[in-house]
């Protein structure tokens, strides 16, 4: 039997050593993500069995519902109605283009049996919002790039992993195509209800209280609460409370006399996400093995070229064929929107979940974790190089003209 005392003294101890390496990354104006995964793979040499002690359940019932409801409330309806449609683009069609082609690489690289394969590309379809937030937020990002690129890592994160269950119901007892699509969409409309329910009354349940412990509250029940009702049921728990997020963060902005609430429901939410997030990144350190990761090198390199060629699929092409989507996107956002491509947390716990008995069990995961390890390390180191290429001069100017009058 596992002693709470111990749980807890390597918990505290585990956010100690999270902040401090925080601290220190951005003292040397490095990039969060990129410090903590490289603590957590030289801690996972010192302390092997830490990384045995993260489970699915831990990271998606624990880490994620926080995480994604903090970046949901910091964002309002009128900035991201503006980038919808591209948001929309990417999130839904983008994820199962990005499945598909990762599918296609493995199988004709390495000769996996595309079932299988299509794991692998369901796995790592969707970006990560825990690693894309925290790269964007300690970046000079104007603020209808970041609302595009939050929201669409929010959200393609939801479809993600709901492609996910379904390329696993394949491979295990078999789906039709038809069956999966209609499985897709429907889980995905009904957990997009489930959200918009769950943020209205929030919303309606804040107003009717003045006591701000109760109030704050409140927003702590509705991002877990939302996750495991929707999750309880067989939807999609991170899309349920991403919408939720959005929704309460809209509703409360636009109530008068609000203005002090919403901010500190902010404060609460800035504070839970900077824990959440050292300590997931951390975390993913300690999950993965490096030596193992070297039995695979060939199936991660394939795994990830496709996973970077996919991207860029999914993003130049909609924006070369309709002009920039329809001009909603300055010059220049498109190459930041491609660089914010990394995977982490989510692609973790979905690997970690396959099922004991499932084939090829260990090899699928192997390329999913050295895809996650490669796309954070890589991706997250250069993301600022890339933001003040891409944005710079004229372009610069354009964006932020673009963000200040949204």
């Amino acid at each position: 039997m596992i002693d709470p005392i111990l749980v807890v003294r390597v918990a505290v101890a585990l956010l100690a050593a999270a902040t401090v390496v925080a601290a220190l990354a951005r003292r040397a104006s490095l990039p969060d993500s990129v410090v903590l995964v490289i603590a957590g793979l030289w801690g996972a040499l010192l302390f092997p069995e830490i990384g045995l002690a993260i489970t699915p359940g831990l990271v998606l019932g624990v880490f994620v519902p926080g995480l994604v409801f903090a970046a949901a409330y910091a964002i309002d309806w009128t900035a991201l109605r503006p980038v919808l449609g591209p948001i929309l683009a990417l999130a839904i069609p983008g994820v199962v283009a990005s499945a598909v082609v990762v599918a296609v690489a493995l199988y004709l690289g390495i000769g996996l049996p595309f079932g299988l394969a299509f794991v692998v590309g369901a796995i790592t379809a969707a970006t990560d919002p825990i690693a894309v937030v925290a790269t964007m937020r300690r970046l000079d990002v104007p603020g209808g790039l970041r609302t595009l690129v939050e929201g669409e890592s929010l959200l393609n994160d939801g479809t993600g992993l709901v492609l996910f269950a379904l390329a696993l119901r394949a491979v295990q007892a078999g789906v039709g195509a038809t069956e999966a699509a209609v499985l897709f969409v429907g889980t995905i409309a009904v957990s997009g209800v489930v959200g918009l329910a769950g943020g209205l009354l929030a919303a309606r349940l804040i107003r009717a209280t003045s006591e701000r412990t109760i109030q704050l509250a409140i927003s702590l029940v509705t991002a877990y609460g939302t996750y495991q009702l929707a999750d309880a049921v067989g939807l999609s728990g991170i899309l349920a409370t991403v919408i939720a997020g959005i929704v309460l963060g809209s509703r409360m902005r636009r109530t008068a006399g609000s203005e002090i609430l919403v901010r500190e429901i902010e404060d609460l939410w800035d504070v839970a996400a900077f824990v959440l997030t050292s300590l997931v990144f951390l975390l993913i350190g300690f999950a993965i093995r490096l030596p193992t990761l070297l039995s695979a090198g060939s199936a991660v390199a394939i795994g990830t070229a496709a996973v970077v060629a996919a991207r860029a699929l999914i993003v130049y092409v909609p924006a070369a064929a309709v002009g920039s989507w329809t001009r909603v996107l300055p010059r220049g956002w498109a190459h930041v929107i491609f660089w914010s491509g990394l995977r982490g947390a989510i692609a973790l716990a979905a690997a970690l979940s396959l099922p004991a008995d499932f084939p090829e069990r260990e090899l699928v995961q192997q390329i999913s974790f050295g895809i996650v390890l490669v796309t954070l390390l890589v991706q997250g180191a250069g993301a600022p190089l890339v933001v003040r290429r891409a944005l710079g001069g004229a372009d610069r100017s354009t964006a932020l003209r673009s963000s200040e009058g949204g």
